[in-house]
Order: C-alpha cells, then sequence, then structure tokens
C-alpha cells in the first residue's frame, strides 16, 4: 500500500498562488513502516524566508551606523561590518527600560532593546533609532519563480525597511523623510498611536538577487519620553509569478450610505489591477442573473490597498424612490454575485439601527465575535425589516490592518442589502484599511488622518429630515471639527429638522474610558458647539457598556429637575442627548461604574449583546436600546434594555392638528363577485371536429386595496373536475383570457391559459386572475375572464358542473 502525505498550503489572500510544499512518499511493509522522503527540487520555494527563529544583528546604542560616510545606507548592504552588533531573534522590543517588557499579550518579546541613551540619568531619553539586519539565500530557479515576496512585520512606532540598500516600506516615516539625510538613521519619527499595529510590504523581484540578500530596517520611537518600542517580522513570503493571465476576484463589497436618499456609495475589493465598474438595473429587469442591455455602469475609482490588493468605490446617483435595485461589481468574465437594495420614500418617518464597537477579533476568537456580529444584524433586521441603515459607533475590527477581521465584519450580506454608515474608531484608525473598504460621502480629512498610513476625516450627509455629521474624533484637532460642523450646518441645516452627531469616543459614558485624559479633553470642548448649533442627538461607543445621558447644555445639565431614567423629553434651546451604545457583537464589553457621572440619566451593563433602534418622526426621535441576546428567561432577545424620546417642543405662538389614521387592517383588502346569480351558464356545446366546444364569461370580480404601503395583491382560481351523476371529464380541459373590465390601483389582467385538450393542465391548476405590485396605488378594479372549454367527443352526454375556487393572496 502507498501513500501520499504532504502539508496544505496555506491561503495567501490577494498575494497570488500559496508556497509550493514538498511531497514525501510513505511506503507501508511487512510489519514495519519505512519512510523515503523525495527530495526538494532547486527551484522549490519555502513557505517564508525569513520567521520567528532567524537570527539578526541589531545596534541600541544610539550610533548612527553610517555616521561620517557620505552614504548614509551603507548599513542596509552586502559587506557592511556589523560584528560588533548584539544577536537576538524576534520579536524586539522595549518598555520603560525593564528586563521583561510587557507590551500586551498580543506582543511577546524575545530580544528586549536597550530602551535609554543614558539608563542611569535623572531625566531618561528613549533611544531614537534602532538598526537591525539580516540575511536569507534565493536560488536562481527560485528567482525565476517569484514575482514578488510578501512581507508581515508589526511595528511602533515607525519603521524604514531596505532589502539589498533599497528601500522596499517606510510606515510612518515622514518624519524621517522630512530631514537632512544626515540626520534620517538616528532621529525620532512615527505617531503615538497606542498598540503596534500589523502592516504588509512587498518586495519587488527585480531587487532580489541570486545568493545571499541583505534585510536591514530601521525602527523608530517617537519621541524622548516614549514609553515602549517593538517590531516582528513574522514572515517574508514568495509570491510566484502566474502561469498565466490573472483573474481577478471581487470581495469585501460594501452599500455605503450616499450624500442624499438618491445616492448610494460602494466599496469593494480585487485582488488583481484592473478597470473595474458598478453596474445597477431595476431588479425587474434582472432576469437570470441577467442585465437588461440599457443598465447603468459606473467607473470605479482606486487604487492599491494596505494588504497588497486594489480597492474601487463607486456612487449610484439619480436613484428613484420606492424601488428596488439589482447591481453587481467588477468587469466582464469578473463579475461579483448580485445583490439588491430597495430605497425607501424620500421623505417622511424612517427607522435606522446604531451598533455599538463590533472590534472582531478583541476577544481573540475571531469566528465567535463574527458569530455575534451577524447573529445582532439577523435580530435586528428582522425586528426592523424596513430600517432604512446600519449605523456603527465605530471600531469595527480590532486590528486596523488585518484583512483576516474586515473580510469576517463585512461577510454577511446585510451589509450589501442596507446602506452602512462607518464611524472611525481608534482600533480603525492606524492603516488606510478603514478609508480604503469604507467609501464615505462629503469626506472632509481636514481633521484627517494624522500620517501618511492612517485613516481620517468628517463626513456628512443628509436623509430625509436629518443631516448626520461623523466626526473623526481621533483627531483632536477642535478647530478643524469646529469649522466642519459651523460650515456644514451653515449650508445645509436648513435641509433637516434634526441634526444627529455622531463619533467613536464617547465623552458621557460610564466605562473606564470616562476618566481617560482624552476623552476628558473632548468632553471640555464639544458640548459647548454642539449645543450652539442645535445638535439634538449625539451616537457614540468606545467604552463597551450602554449609557445615556440627560440632557446636556454646554456641559451641563440642561435641566437640574430632569428625572433619571425619562423615557419623554422635551429639550430646551441647546439641550443635547448623549447615547453610549454597548456591544454589538459580544467581543469585549467593559465594567460600568457610575460614580461621579453626573450626565448620567440610565446605563446597563449585562455582558450580553445590544443594538438600538433609533425611530425618527417630524415631531420626535425614539431611541431604543435593545437586548440581541437573552440575559435570562425574564431579559429575552428583543426586551427593551432602555427607551427614550426626544420630542420636539412646541411654539406657543401656534396651534397643533392631529387626526389619528388606524394601522391598515386586512379588511382594507376586499373582493367580491359581481351579481347574485353564481351560476355561469356555458350553454350546450357544440361539435367542432374531434372535440365539443362552449364558452362564456365568469362573474366579474371586484378587488378594492386601500391599505398603507399598499403591498401587493394577486387574485387567483382552479377548477375542479366536472360531474353528472357518477361520470366526470377533467377540469384541465378548461381555458380562460382574463381581462380588465374597470382599471383601478394599477392592477393587471394574468395571462391566458389555454384548453388542456391539446396538452397541459388548463384550469386545472391555480392560475392568475389579476395582480398588483408593490407600491400600487389605492383603488379599485374589476377583473373578467373568457372561458373556452374543449371536451373530448368520447365524453358521455349529460349536463356537467364544476366549481371554481377563487382565491385572494395579499
Amino acid at each position: 500500500m502507498q501513500a501520499n502525505a504532504h502539508s496544505p498550503a496555506a491561503h495567501l489572500r490577494g498575494w497570488g498562488r500559496s508556497a509550493v510544499v514538498a511531497l514525501g512518499l510513505v511506503s507501508v511493509v511487512a510489519g514495519g513502516l519505512t519512510y523515503a522522503a523525495t527530495s526538494a527540487g532547486a527551484a522549490d520555494l519555502p513557505e517564508t524566508f525569513l520567521g520567528s527563529t532567524t537570527a539578526w544583528k541589531y545596534s541600541d546604542t544610539n550610533t548612527d551606523p553610517a555616521a561620517g560616510g557620505a552614504d548614509r545606507l551603507t548599513w542596509t548592504r552586502a559587506g557592511f561590518d556589523d560584528t560588533a552588533w548584539k544577536s537576538g531573534t524576534g520579536p524586539f522590543g522595549a518598555k520603560n527600560g525593564s528586563p521583561t517588557p510587557d507590551l500586551g499579550s498580543g506582543f511577546p518579546v524575545t530580544s528586549v532593546l536597550a530602551h535609554y541613551v543614558d539608563p542611569a540619568a535623572a531625566t531618561k531619553v528613549a533611544v531614537p533609532t534602532y538598526h537591525l539586519r539580516t540575511t536569507f539565500d534565493v536560488t536562481e530557479d527560485q528567482l525565476e519563480r517569484i514575482a514578488s515576496l510578501r512581507g508581515d512585520v508589526t511595528f511602533d512606532d515607525a519603521v524604514q525597511i531596505f532589502v539589498n540598500g533599497t528601500k522596499v516600506a517606510g510606515f510612518v516615516d515622514e518624519r524621517v523623510e522630512a530631514v537632512p539625510d544626515a540626520q534620517k538613521n538616528l532621529t525620532y519619527a512615527g505617531a503615538s498611536a497606542g498598540n503596534p499595529v500589523d502592516q504588509q510590504f512587498a518586495v519587488p523581484a527585480d531587487v532580489l538577487r541570486a545568493g545571499v540578500n541583505t534585510l536591514a530596517i530601521a525602527l523608530y520611537n517617537d519621541r524622548a519620553n516614549s514609553s515602549d518600542v517593538y517590531l516582528a517580522l513574522k514572515s517574508l513570503v514568495p509570491v510566484e509569478t502566474p502561469d498565466e493571465e490573472p483573474t481577478t476576484t471581487v470581495s469585501d463589497l460594501v452599500l455605503g450610505i450616499g450624500a442624499t436618499e438618491a445616492e448610494r456609495n460602494l466599496a469593494w475589493y480585487a485582488d488583481t489591477d484592473t478597470e473595474q465598474v458598478a453596474q445597477i438595473a431595476p431588479a425587474g429587469e434582472v432576469v437570470g442573473g441577467v442585465f437588461p442591455d440599457d443598465a447603468i455602469s459606473v467607473a470605479a475609482t482606486g487604487g492599491p490597498s494596505s494588504s497588497g490588493e486594489f480597492y474601487r468605490h463607486a456612487t449610484f446617483t439619480g436613484l428613484e424612490a420606492d424601488t428596488a435595485y439589482t447591481y453587481r461589481v467588477g468587469t466582464d468574465g469578473a463579475w461579483s454575485a448580485e445583490h439588491t437594495f430597495r430605497t425607501r420614500g424620500f421623505d417622511g418617518a424612517f427607522d435606522f439601527l446604531f451598533f455599538g464597537d463590533p472590534q472582531l477579533g478583541s476577544s481573540g476568537n475571531v469566528p465567535r465575535d463574527t458569530e455575534g456580529w451577524i447573529d445582532t444584524l439577523d435580530v435586528a433586521t428582522q425586528a426592523y425589516p424596513q430600517a432604512e441603515m446600519l449605523f456603527s459607533a465605530g471600531d469595527q475590527v480590532e486590528a486596523a490592518g488585518s484583512e483576516a477581521q474586515y473580510e469576517a465584519f463585512l461577510s454577511t450580506d446585510h451589509l450589501r442589502e442596507i446602506p452602512f454608515v462607518a464611524n472611525n474608531g481608534n482600533h480603525d484608525v492606524g492603516n488606510k484599511a478603514y478609508s480604503q473598504h469604507f467609501n464615505t460621502p462629503n469626506l472632509d480629512q481636514t481633521a484627517g488622518p494624522g500620517t501618511g498610513t492612517s485613516s481620517g476625516g468628517d463626513y456628512w450627509f443628509v436623509y430625509k429630515d436629518v443631516l448626520f455629521l461623523n466626526l473623526n474624533s481621533n483627531s483632536r484637532d477642535y478647530a478643524s471639527h469646529e469649522r466642519f460642523v459651523r460650515d456644514v450646518i451653515a449650508e445645509h441645516g436648513d435641509e433637516a429638522k434634526w441634526k444627529v452627531v455622531s463619533f467613536h469616543h464617547s465623552i458621557y459614558s460610564v466605562g473606564p474610558h470616562a476618566t481617560d485624559g482624552d476623552v476628558i479633553d473632548r468632553r471640555n470642548q464639544w458640548p459647548t458647539l454642539f449645543s450652539s448649533v442645535g445638535v439634538d442627538l449625539v451616537l457614540q461607543g468606545h467604552d463597551h457598556s450602554y449609557a445615556r445621558s440627560y440632557l446636556i447644555r454646554n456641559g451641563e445639565k440642561a435641566d437640574p429637575a430632569e428625572e433619571a431614567g425619562a423615557d419623554v423629553l422635551t429639550p430646551g434651546p441647546g439641550g443635547v442627548l448623549y447615547l453610549t451604545a454597548n456591544s454589538a457583537s459580544g467581543s469585549k464589553y467593559y465594567s460600568a461604574n457610575a460614580a461621579g457621572s453626573w450626565w448620567l440619566s440610565a446605563f446597563n451593563q449585562e455582558n450580553v449583546r445590544n443594538y438600538t433602534a433609533v425611530e425618527v418622526t417630524d415631531d420626535a426621535i425614539s431611541v431604543k436600546t435593545i437586548r440581541s441576546e437573552a440575559k435570562d428567561a425574564d431579559r429575552p432577545v428583543n426586551s427593551v434594555v432602555d427607551q427614550v424620546t426626544i420630542a420636539r417642543p412646541v411654539d406657543p405662538n401656534t396651534q397643533r392638528l392631529q387626526v389619528v389614521v388606524p394601522k391598515g387592517a386586512p379588511g382594507e383588502f376586499v373582493w367580491s363577485i359581481d351579481g347574485a346569480n353564481t351560476l355561469v351558464d356555458l350553454g350546450t356545446a357544440e361539435a367542432a371536429g374531434d372535440h365539443y366546444a362552449a364558452d362564456g364569461s365568469i362573474n366579474p370580480i371586484r378587488v378594492t386595496d386601500t391599505r398603507r404601503g399598499s403591498p401587493q395583491w394577486a387574485m387567483s382560481a382552479q377548477v375542479g373536475d366536472f360531474t353528472s351523476n357518477g361520470k366526470s371529464f377533467s377540469g384541465r380541459f378548461l381555458g380562460w383570457q382574463p381581462s380588465l373590465i374597470e382599471a383601478g390601483g394599477e392592477a393587471l389582467a394574468g395571462a391566458r391559459i389555454t384548453s388542456g385538450f391539446g396538452g397541459g393542465p388548463g384550469l386545472s391548476q391555480s392560475s392568475t386572475l389579476g395582480h398588483a405590485e408593490v407600491g400600487h396605488a389605492a383603488g379599485s378594479a374589476l377583473l373578467g375572464a373568457d372561458l373556452d372549454l374543449k371536451i373530448p367527443v368520447d365524453v358521455t352526454d349529460g349536463t356537467y358542473r364544476a366549481t371554481l375556487t377563487l382565491t385572494a393572496l395579499s
């Protein structure tokens, strides 16, 4: 017996085929095993050229390795003498000069770097730049097969990466490039952005050489009092030259909100750099996946993504109200699946759903976080099937540059069918992936990314009677934020009856972030601005627990007499309600501490997933926070955590009129048979060659539909066998031609059904007499049908009767 055994090749998303793995041969012989491994061919590629066991030489002595030389990159090339440098394996790191630096569970340190220039100094100064070198071998045969190498690096605070003296990547290194060459090897760079971040980079094949290759890295602290530094080069994976022209795969498609109700923004990824379009047509015109010739195609824009793929953005404009559309993205031969969305009315009341920090990956278990996120979306959209937006408080993922986490977050079709509104959280900001995955309308990047490798900016849109302003709270450029808010409200405030602001970092929460210095800073800056411009509601995240504020004016409780947990609020001038959402995925919860939180009207932390339904009318905004996960028998799925309504104050100099319109009831769809005689007499059949023929007309059917929302309806009929004193013939021999005797309510007549005398079921199967589509006008129609009966000549004579059963579906 013989069997081939091999290790599965890892899937490398967006970087071509996986590395080749050698096969081994296993033979079974008389009572024992012998192993004869096949030898690897000269051109076989390793899974990675570098990894966790790679030996490095490194310098952490605050020394410029090119000091005194004309070539500042001499240390990045072969031949440089690094024998005096230290030796070690990654990951490398330092924190506060500790001999056992702890940067968190996800960032282990194997080789400890010297953190300070002089550890004994009274004022300790962090080493500005560290220098690291290693080598790897590539054979000539391997080089012929390699299109590039894909590197995965984790760092804090900035890095530059060189192969054979050529810079192949620089992350958060703008400050390095800004100084003269003589200072580039020993300078501070980067941005203090919290935890180390993941990035990917590519090494082009033309940078490599057959034989020994030198990889060098400059690692930068961002300032003299930097608390930590970190570097881990996790892999350097070969990407093969394709044997044939690559095909394009489309992924990560998101349907985003547009600038108005008549627009939708799209974003998606492709694994090859091809020209692509977004194509759209009314849903009824797309049959079997085939788009009509007059389908609209919108050219996409975009470029390389942070993960080595290619992002694409497009916008659909000129959409009609109350219309279902089917769309796809890509290009001929490489289309995405078709997806359908529906526009609603362009004015009037509407619902949207708000979700706190999904942060997939925060628990350390991405599949479990994804399951919770999708379940919350399922629960929320089933409870609110007319919801017109899905609105996130930010922190979509745990790691800003993790495509695996983004792929999980975007795996649900809810995000392709209902417009998604993204906020930029602190876990989103550290990579361009956020701005590449989400196509936001009216983007103003003045209070923007902060670095060349991060995402940022404020944006706004008007939806029905609400002006939404989404702020990048990662930026504390308050002057730019204030200018943005005031300018947008001055130009577009009159287009809306309500103003809603959203941003990630809650300033009125009860979690541990409520006492963070940066949160206190925002709390000291923004409330007066929001009160002054008439903001009604502020939606926030960040603290993974639920909190609702009192009405707040200029940073103080607007009405000292407002009771905690009041369910109806009528704000006076400048009164603003602040709401903080709990986790929508269950990936992370923070404990709630109400002590000292003067702003707190209601809060909750049960460590179960939540979502918030927001219902907007002319006169009120109702905000209801709901469990998407059961806490116990008394607090099941879709039970209410907290609810409050912001009622518009009444002008004392006006009078208001009110009338109650009842909900639509089944009795508003009615039908009846015209005439008192329920017997339709077809007379005596006449000989017609090979059959007897009879004809007539049904008694007309009047259908009236005045239901709110105008749902579809259909009237159908089916006939049984014709019988006479124990004799019978099949009802299939009866056919009909439906007609519209009186038009109304946009009713349509059904299709002709021929007699089954020549074959076919005739009216022995249910057939449509008339129908109306969703959204039809209210009204009444009179439906009729001419009957056509063909009876076989071998049927025994007699007077036959059958029953035509009418059924209304609505």
